[in-house]
């Protein structure tokens, strides 16, 4: 009888895990992380003070899955200092689990093996539970992993296994969770049939549960597979079906999903208007949530309908928006290493330079008995003075090698001297220019808080101003900062093409053409034919934007900007010209220098990043042109250009 009890009370452990583990949001759902990070840190900081370990492992655990939901792979650090006092608790329930959000994280960051591995310990472990339900999760998580992988055989295995079990588990979530990643499975095997069959078992039990939202989910997906078939009336019902129920929850990035899903329909149909009208509030609710794969497709589908349109300057924008886009995703997935993976690595390196150092020791060791050897032979055998000499060459041979290797080690760490300095001198100037903006920022926001009631309108008008230039002065220093870190970590790939260097000119001066007309800025450019340039056509936009920017800073109301681009030798000649401030010889040796970065404000108080010139620099070089000013204090500036022309081309 008190086994029975044991064993009872040991199924609503997990099942109540279970519920715990399935509470957590999954990655990129919207979530208030930082108020769950703050409560699952209260509880961590409780459980310490109360030494009570079993209690500090969930909080780490706890503390883990948030960090998943926001795509921040720190989480692999928790769970291992939730493992830790696991094992040393003897907790194999919560190691289950554990174990499950490991698996989960491996699995985001692409580590399939990794993840399979731990799915077949935990697999393995709950046997000794005999919960259907526990197993059916973690099978599922198998099936999902196995699809990843490709192979087909061992995810249907798995799914099936769920759903063959259905009269154990109940008509639950997980059962409609098996039928509709085998759905899915079936879908990336081209058997549609099959997959809208699972769809829909999927759907019916979605409904059965009153779970809204993954039914919406499902609907969405059976959408897919009728545009698949070309059933474009049954994938305009399903998407409209599911974008409604999305409405009534206020489901903004499923809202997203189904307007770019009906507007990618009307755009396949080539009804444009109708394609737009969709595809508008989509972005709208994507930008809301920052769903940035949602984003993107919004951004690819105007870009397309636009074009289709003949509205080329809305289609610009958009496509511009979307190298915008990719370019700030590129960034951030490069900042999201995985830290299993590079724990792993270090790990493994620092094995193999242990193993290094040990063999190198027994070669010395034995080269220094070799030695030991020699000197004794020599001195029994006095008579060969032929090995003495032989051994005298190889010693000055050995001495001349030591002293280039140490001319060359002197020679690198003056190089890494050198290095560190300016590294130490961007470091300082990226923060002092960062605590300007931010400095401003805090202080006019402090005053909009505590004075709101003592302001007049135009005070606040003007606070509100202020805080904008902060702002976007912030934005340009660290978008920047972001090209220039590109560039230099070798992220940026600068694979020439042939383009009219013509048109960029005159794309960048009607993208600025409006704030040149704040100032009563003339821009000036005559076209004279094309210009062909054979280089890498969005660095050379970024040079381009950056340079006509600075000269609209730079020059006063009711001056002008002149744009030229000529051919001289087999090259191209870009110039940007203006009658503003104009800069001495000493502020124009600083320009081009990260060690002695040099910030104007502009004839309006604009605040310059003072990274936008070094960036023209290092792009125009990558792509083998040079950049050089000439200037002279209240006579303006001109910067100067030059990009390889294709070979063979004429003029």
């Amino acid at each position: 009888m008190l086994f029975c009890f044991t064993k009872a009370h040991s199924q609503e452990d997990i099942n109540a895990d279970l519920t715990w583990y399935d509470s957590f949001p999954e990655a990129g759902e919207k979530v208030q992380a930082e108020r769950l990070l703050k409560e699952a840190d209260t509880r961590l900081q409780r459980a310490r003070q109360t030494g009570d370990a079993a209690g500090q492992a969930k909080a780490l655990t706890e503390t883990g899955l948030i960090f998943l939901s926001i795509y921040n792979f720190t989480a692999f650090d928790f769970f291992e200092q939730a493992l830790t006092l696991e094992d040393s608790l003897g907790l194999e329930q919560r190691k289950l689990f554990t174990y499950l959000a490991m698996a989960r994280a491996s699995e985001m960051t692409g580590d399939y093996q990794n993840s399979l591995e731990r799915l077949m310990l935990v697999l393995q472990m709950s046997t000794a539970f005999n919960n259907p339900h526990l197993e059916a999760r973690i099978r599922i998580e198998l099936g999902k992993v196995y699809t990843a992988m490709g192979n087909h055989d061992q995810a249907s295995q798995n799914f099936e296994q769920v759903i063959h079990k259905a009269d154990d588990l109940g008509q639950t979530k997980v059962i409609a969770q098996a039928m509709f990643y085998l759905g899915r499975l079936y879908a990336s095997m081209k058997n549609y049939t099959e997959a809208l069959t699972r769809h829909k078992s999927a759907l019916a039990v979605w409904r059965a549960l009153h779970d809204r939202k993954n039914e919406a989910i499902s609907l969405n997906d059976i959408g897919e597979l009728y545009t698949l078939t070309k059933n474009d009336e049954r994938t305009l019902a399903n998407h409209m079906a599911a974008l409604k129920i999305r409405q009534g929850l206020k489901d903004k990035s499923g809202i997203a999903q189904s307007y770019n899903n009906i507007g990618a329909l009307y755009l396949r149909q080539q009804q444009y208007e109708k394609a737009i009208a969709n595809l508008l509030p989509a972005l709208d609710a994507a930008l809301e949530v920052q769903a940035q794969h949602e984003q993107a497709r919004s951004y690819e589908y105007l870009r397309d309908c636009y074009t289709a349109l003949g509205d080329h300057q809305r289609a610009l924008q958009s496509s511009n928006s979307l190298l915008a886009l990719n370019e700030m995703v590129q960034a951030e997935k490069s900042d999201r290493r995985p830290s299993e993976t590079d724990t792993k690595l270090r790990k493994e390196q620092i094995k193999n330079l242990k193993q290094e150092s040990l063999l190198r020791a027994q070669q010395i060791q034995q080269q220094e008995e070799r030695q030991l050897y020699l000197y004794a032979f020599i001195a029994l055998a006095g008579v060969i003075i032929l090995l003495v000499l032989y051994q005298y060459m190889i010693k000055r041979r050995t001495n001349r090698m030591l002293e280039q290797t140490n001319t060359t080690i002197q020679q690198q760490n003056l190089a890494l001297q050198d290095l560190n300095a300016t590294k130490d001198k961007f470091f300082s100037i990226i923060s002092h220019d960062l605590k300007g903006p931010l400095n401003s920022l805090t202080s006019f926001s402090g005053l909009l808080i505590n004075h709101t009631d003592s302001l007049s309108k135009d005070e606040i008008r003007m606070l509100a101003q202020d805080l904008d230039k902060s702002v976007k002065n912030l934005f340009a220093l660290l978008e920047n900062l972001l090209e220039w870190s590109r560039s230099q970590t070798g992220n940026i790939e600068f694979k020439p093409e042939v383009f009219d260097i013509a048109t960029v000119m005159e794309e960048n001066k009607a993208l600025l053409t409006a704030q040149a007309q704040t100032k009563k800025i003339e821009i000036a450019y005559k076209s004279e034919g094309t210009r062909i340039v054979n280089a890498h056509k969005n660095s050379v936009t970024t040079v381009v934007r950056n340079l006509l920017s600075n000269a609209i800073k730079f020059t006063p109301e009711g001056g002008s900007i002149w744009l030229t681009a000529e051919v001289r030798q087999g090259q191209v000649h870009v110039a940007i010209a203006d009658n503003g401030v104009g800069m001495s010889p000493e502020v124009v040796q600083k320009l081009f220098r990260i060690d002695t970065k040099h910030s104007t404000k502009g004839t309006a108080n604009e605040k310059g990043t003072g990274l936008g010139l070094i960036l023209c620099k290092d792009f125009i070089e990558k792509n083998g042109g040079r950049l050089w000013v000439e200037s002279e204090p209240g006579k303006g500036s001109v910067f100067v250009f030059t990009l390889p022309q294709p070979l063979g081309s004429v003029v």
